[in-house]
């Protein structure tokens, strides 16, 4: 929020794990990693990054994981130090098909419940209410904005 041109934040774990005299794992980390992605979403800016260091970028399959785990936790994307780490921050911070077409369902099934004046409902056994509805909506936009990068991108070569 410092000034209005600051879009993300991120974290670089290395860094911060050698100046407060820590290793870089996951669970020392994980602590001012989450304390940035709150701040960040505090300040309507994006949190980059994931809960881990970029050091060990050999273990592709472990870095899924921490990847995925990152993004259960608000993160939306980062930087990596190798390229065969980006086709998986492509994969793992995107929405998913079934996450698309679940948040579809729920977005269609609380227009029609709110259209015959209910506020919550039930969709595929789960309790859906506003916050619910405000995230569908939020990974529909995030999924229109990949669909749409990627097309420009497509045009421009």
């Amino acid at each position: 929020a410092a000034h209005p041109r600051i879009v993300a934040m991120t974290l670089g774990g290395e860094d911060f794990a050698m100046t407060v005299g820590m290793l870089p794992t996951a669970e020392g980390l994980f602590m001012p990693k989450q304390q940035l992605a709150l701040a960040a979403r505090a300040a309507g800016v994006m949190p980059l990054g994931f809960i881990g260091t970029v050091a060990d970028y050999k273990d592709l399959e472990a870095f899924r994981k921490t990847v995925r785990f990152s993004r259960q936790l608000g993160f939306l994307g980062a930087s990596v130090i190798h390229p065969s780490q980006v086709p998986i921050l492509n994969e793992e911070f995107a929405p998913s098909a079934e996450e698309v077409e679940q948040a579809r369902r729920i977005v269609a099934a609380y227009e029609e419940a709110t259209a015959a004046g209910r506020g919550s409902i039930a969709v595929d056994g789960k309790m859906v209410d506003v916050p619910v509805v405000l995230r569908a909506e939020q990974l529909l936009r995030r999924h229109e904005a990949i669909l749409a990068r990627a097309a420009h991108a497509r045009a421009a070569s």
